[in-house]
């Protein structure tokens, strides 16, 4: 059966699409840990840019670019749905936020990579700045890491 082209675009704050990526990081990035994507503050989204991946209407895959101060935007809330990983979506995903902050006029992006993402983040071409550490609100261990943007 052949795949269904993945589209990759920008998400609303508060539409419905929003509250497909409200359900798709709870169950990726914060179920498995025993949290619920609604302990976290997210208010401040509605300035920041937010890029799904849908096959179809599905929300398969998520990521956001927070504009931050000076040269640098961050990556977070990077994540795609269990059976659609290893299919090249998240590396799209990082593609267009990294261009979207080179648009915004940023030089730099960092992110904060679970342990077991590292090996991805490093094929798109970041690099560790730091140890892993096991943050207090978070009990997976974290690493930051950059690159800068040409």
């Amino acid at each position: 059966m052949p795949e269904k082209k993945i589209e990759i675009r920008p998400i609303e704050y508060g539409s419905d699409d929003y509250n497909q990526t409200l359900y798709l990081r709870h169950e990726v990035l914060r179920r498995p840990w025993g949290k619920s994507i609604a302990e976290d503050e997210l208010e401040h989204e509605v300035n920041d840019l937010l890029i799904g991946a849908f096959d179809g209407d599905k929300l398969v895959g998520f990521g956001s670019l927070l504009f931050l101060e000076g040269d640098t935007g961050q990556a977070r809330y990077m994540t795609v749905a269990e059976d659609y990983q290893i299919h090249g979506i998240g590396a799209r995903i990082l593609q267009a936020i990294e261009q979207a902050a080179r648009d915004a006029g940023k030089s730099k992006m960092i992110l904060n990579a679970r342990e077991k993402a590292i090996p991805f983040y490093e094929k798109q071409g970041y690099t560790l700045i730091s140890e892993l550490e096991v943050p207090p609100h978070i009990p997976i261990p974290h690493a930051m890491m950059e690159k800068e943007l040409l």
